[in-house]
């Protein structure tokens, strides 16, 4: 019986985020991009372990289309491994690879011009077949594209998605057309799918979209469809199967209760399936403190009680009366949370306005501003003992902003 090509399909590796952290003056490298690489590391560890044919990374490795060269001598040091453990590695071109100039390069394509032997990389739509140890396998590339670079012009965004469905699907029908019917088939694409749940990345970095449908990719000829932009992993047809990796690792507290890793992919002619390999990455975690009543130190103090914080980025969103934020002590607070805490993105305070203990029932909006403060002192029982006083001041107040013309 044939052994089925053993597949790795990840992307949005994102390397060159640089939230919720701090630059490590040793190595001149930011420490949540020294995150993202070590769970790369991982992902490479786990393919040279196990003996992986192929590593398919569908898009958006750097967070931005211009890496500085330590991020990309990084990542080179991973392709090179998976290239020298005899592993073939397939990267299609995501949007945040894109340049605005078509004629640009992206900041992958130097793996064409150098030639690592065994390493793709595709920002137009192609057929490649791929020689493995386990046998031959073809994928049919989809890099991103704007409507600019598929030519779509049109007036509203319905004719805009329209016009992109059209090309798109043209351009997959002459690539199925070119495909040999005796190998299996893996289709990779950097776009979003109608009905997909959107991560993060959609308030980060997408505005108006166009969405594919889902069934642009369930066709007979395809035995495994990985798809990288959406950094939720998820599963939104069965065959073929049609999944997003997800985002190698957590790029903001959006996707803090999300699991993150890849998906191992067990390839035959006319099935695939499949496996989410979790990696521990860096765990996010607020704390929702009601401190509507209390004391808000102790509160939050209680809230972390027992937490092992100490490879966590932290955030706190506390809920208080205004006349309660000086008990919040947060200079402290923070200086806690920082011992405790590999990073602390901050306290975020739901601030509950309590300006009704200044409305007195015998204010009127007739009075002038004297005799308005006239009422309330008279009439504020801790100020009893002093009220002469106060009232005295009070006229002397008002009188010296008389005379300067302040009333």
């Amino acid at each position: 019986m044939t052994e089925p090509i053993r597949l790795i399909h990840t992307g949005d590796l994102h390397i060159g985020m640089q939230n919720y952290g701090r630059l490590d003056s040793a190595t001149g490298i930011h420490s949540r991009i020294a995150d993202f690489l070590a769970t790369l590391d991982k992902l490479v560890d786990y393919a040279i372990g196990n003996q992986v044919d192929a590593v398919l990374i569908c898009g958006d490795v750097f967070k931005n289309r211009e890496p500085d060269v330590t991020q990309q001598r990084e990542f080179a040091k991973r392709v090179k491994r998976l290239s020298d453990a005899d592993i073939k590695v397939y990267i299609i071109v995501g949007n945040h690879d894109l340049h605005n100039a078509a004629g640009k390069a992206t900041s992958v394509e130097i793996y064409d011009v150098v030639d690592l032997p065994g390493v793709y990389v595709r920002r137009r739509p192609t057929v490649d077949v791929l020689d493995t140890r386990r046998g031959a396998f073809q994928v049919v590339a989809l890099p991103y594209a704007s409507p600019t670079n598929l030519a779509v012009e049109a007036a509203t965004m319905e004719e805009i998605s329209i016009g992109m469905r059209e090309k798109l699907g043209n351009l997959l029908n002459i690539l199925i057309q070119r495909l040999d019917p005796s190998l299996p088939v893996v289709v990779m694409a950097h776009f979003s799918l109608i009905g997909a749940m959107a991560g993060s990345e959609r308030v980060i970095m997408l505005g108006r979209e166009v969405m594919l449908p889902v069934g642009f990719f369930a066709r007979p000829e395809i035995d495994y469809v990985a798809m990288g932009h959406i950094h939720k992993h998820q599963v939104l047809y069965d065959k073929p199967p049609i999944v997003y990796c997800g985002s190698l690792d957590r790029v903001d507290f959006n996707e803090e209760k999300e699991d993150k890793g890849f998906v191992e992919v067990l390839l035959k002619k006319g099935e695939a399936s499949f496996e989410f390999i979790k990696l521990d990455t860096r765990p996010f975690k607020t704390f929702y403190v009601d401190a509507t009543a209390g004391d808000p130190f102790k509160k939050v103090l209680d809230a972390i009680e027992g937490y092992s914080l100490g490879e966590a980025i932290v955030k706190v969103k506390v809920k208080l009366p205004a006349h309660a934020l000086s008990r919040l002590k947060e200079k402290e607070l923070y200086s806690i949370l920082r011992q405790r805490a590999f990073y602390v993105a901050g306290i975020e305070k739901d601030i509950i306005s309590d300006l009704s203990h200044l409305r007195h029932p015998g204010l009127t909006e007739r009075m002038d501003a004297m005799q308005a403060v006239v009422e309330y002192i008279s009439k504020k029982q801790e100020y009893k003992g002093m009220l002469q006083a106060l009232l005295k001041a009070n006229e002397q107040l008002f009188e010296e902003l008389k005379e300067e013309g302040a009333i």
